[in-house]
């Protein structure tokens, strides 16, 4: 009788707290996204505080995890999808690890985990400190660079890699599941993590002679797929990177045991986790699958 009563006093106990006291806890938690779902769901009271979107907006930002801009709702079998919300968002973040192969995604807030403990700003909005330095995430360089010798550290030093950008945005070899990203909308965790710390809401990138040739905007914060889908879109529609397309598709259905239609079907409807991914020259390619 005596466990039974001071374990149901906990939820008592709780609710008589005032909502500052609450607030301080939440804030303690920072970026531990699981550890926000788990005080979500400990009582009414605790629920009722999560029911604010800014709380799960907080806890993804301390997280080093922004929401990519959403290009365009595509509809499927005549239905229009939504804007994820933010607590959809971080649910997708604190469950990807556990399904995804690829350990470069599951830990994709690792590299500037420290940066973020210490970050005084609590939100995109929240003023940037002057001496903050800005510093790309390494993800960055690993999905738009050319694979470099491992005696080559600088890989900034190398100019952006036009097939390596390509793949980031077609379906992924079935065999190939370990090494390949293909396509990095599926991959939340990667996807979501800010391009920088800090994170910013824009980001302008020069060529070497000190013009801007690629500008990116969001106002939750630049991540990872919006930088890629950017320089995605500035890759030339011409007929060697159509040829690098149509040898990747054709690839992928010979070893899928799919005819030419059940491909392009399937793979039609994979959107990915915002919905509104689309593959590149799949349309002008399909007559040629």
């Amino acid at each position: 009788m005596a466990t039974s009563s001071s374990s149901s006093s906990v939820p008592s106990a709780i609710s008589s707290l005032p909502d500052v006291v609450l607030h301080r806890i939440r804030v303690s938690v920072a970026g531990n996204i699981a550890g926000h779902f788990a005080l979500s769901q400990t009582c009414r009271k605790w629920r009722d505080v999560y029911r604010e979107e800014s709380c799960w907006q907080f806890a993804c930002f301390k997280a080093g995890f922004g929401k990519p801009k959403l290009r365009r709702i595509i509809p499927v079998d005549g239905e229009l999808g939504g804007e994820l919300r933010w607590r959809e968002l971080a649910c997708l973040l604190a469950a990807h690890p556990g399904k995804c192969e690829i350990k470069s995604c599951k830990a994709a807030n690792s590299h500037f985990a420290k940066e973020y403990a210490h970050l005084v700003r609590t939100s995109i909005r929240d003023p940037l400190s002057p001496t903050l330095a800005i510093e790309m995430h390494p993800l960055y360089f690993y999905l738009h660079f050319a694979h470099h010798p491992a005696g080559l550290t600088e890989a900034h030093a190398l100019m952006p890699d036009t097939h390596s950008m390509l793949l980031t945005h077609l379906p992924t070899f079935p065999e190939s599941k370990l090494s390949q990203y293909g396509p990095l909308c599926s991959h939340p965790n990667a996807s979501c993590v800010f391009a920088t710390f800090p994170p910013m809401e824009s980001l302008s990138f020069e060529d070497g002679n000190g013009n801007v040739f690629l500008s990116v905007q969001n106002p939750d914060g630049c991540t990872i797929l919006d930088v890629n889908r950017a320089l995605v879109e500035l890759i030339p529609q011409d007929m060697a990177h159509l040829q690098i397309a149509l040898d990747h598709y054709r690839e992928i259905i010979s070893t899928s045991g799919m005819s030419s239609t059940q491909f392009v079907e399937r793979i039609s409807r994979d959107r990915g986790f915002l919905g509104d991914h689309e593959y590149p020259f799949l349309l002008e390619l399909m007559p040629q699958l």
